[in-house]
């Protein structure tokens, strides 16, 4: 747990005993389910340590100066589009144990997976949803209603942004880890990005903590209302993406 509390320090989180426990708890859960399915392409516990819980940790990074900083987040609404094993919900839930947070997957036993993870770590503030962001996009109990939204490795930008800047409250951030070299897929979303209501992207380059490669980290505050006929029906941004 030293390199998991040494990245929490880095971006200026300093994790108490029970933090420690419950990051500890949740990679040994991960190594449990993998056993059982395909819950993430990463088996080790080295590769789960850095790949998922440290990385997922850059989100919260301050770097750059305009990055929002961990304090920052703290007594937010989040959601987390696409959680699969929980990353970087749940990670960022366990960093800050004061923000509200939503984790949508589409996949049964993954949800199942997040539902054990959190009743057994103790966590409140924090609800799992089996279901699609095109159909979950449009409930007014969701729709326009998070500080910010987060989601990584989903799709390509000028899908992920349909599934993701309906969700952003007026004045939220939606904030994406991508591999390096994303202006390409920036430059292709730029239109979806202003027809969903979000302003240009920040692109800033994280490349710490951890040892992992480093990541485009693509913001996107929302600036006005979403029209009502985005998100489209589930496959049709995936199928038709806004460019």
């Amino acid at each position: 747990m030293k390199s998991v509390i040494e990245a929490a320090r880095k971006v200026g989180i300093h994790l108490d005993l029970q933090q420690q426990a419950r990051f500890q708890r949740y990679c040994e859960l991960i190594e449990i389910h993998n056993k059982r399915f395909n819950l993430t392409g990463h088996k080790t516990h080295v590769k789960i340590r850095e790949e998922l819980i440290i990385r997922s940790l850059r989100v919260l990074s301050p770097a750059g100066g305009s990055v929002p900083t961990p304090e920052w987040f703290t007594g937010k609404h989040a959601i987390d589009i696409g959680s699969g094993a929980g990353v970087p919900g749940l990670v960022m839930k366990i960093a800050i144990p004061d923000i509200e947070i939503t984790l949508l997957d589409s996949t049964k036993k993954r949800t199942n997976f997040l539902k054990e993870v959190i009743s057994d770590l103790k966590l409140v503030g924090i609800q799992v949803i089996n279901g699609r962001a095109e159909d979950l996009g449009q409930n007014s109990a969701h729709r326009e209603s998070y500080d910010v939204v987060t989601a990584r490795a989903v799709a390509r930008l000028p899908e992920l942004a349909e599934l993701t800047i309906p969700f952003a409250k007026i004045g939220g951030t939606v904030i994406l880890p991508k591999s390096s070299g994303v202006a390409t897929e920036v430059q292709e979303a730029s239109v979806a990005a202003e027809c969903l209501g979000a302003a240009p992207a920040i692109v800033i380059e994280i490349k710490n903590p951890g040892a992992a490669l480093p990541d485009d980290m693509v913001y996107w505050m929302k600036i006005c209302e979403t029209p009502s006929r985005f998100p489209r029906r589930v496959g049709v941004p995936h199928q038709s993406p806004l460019i």
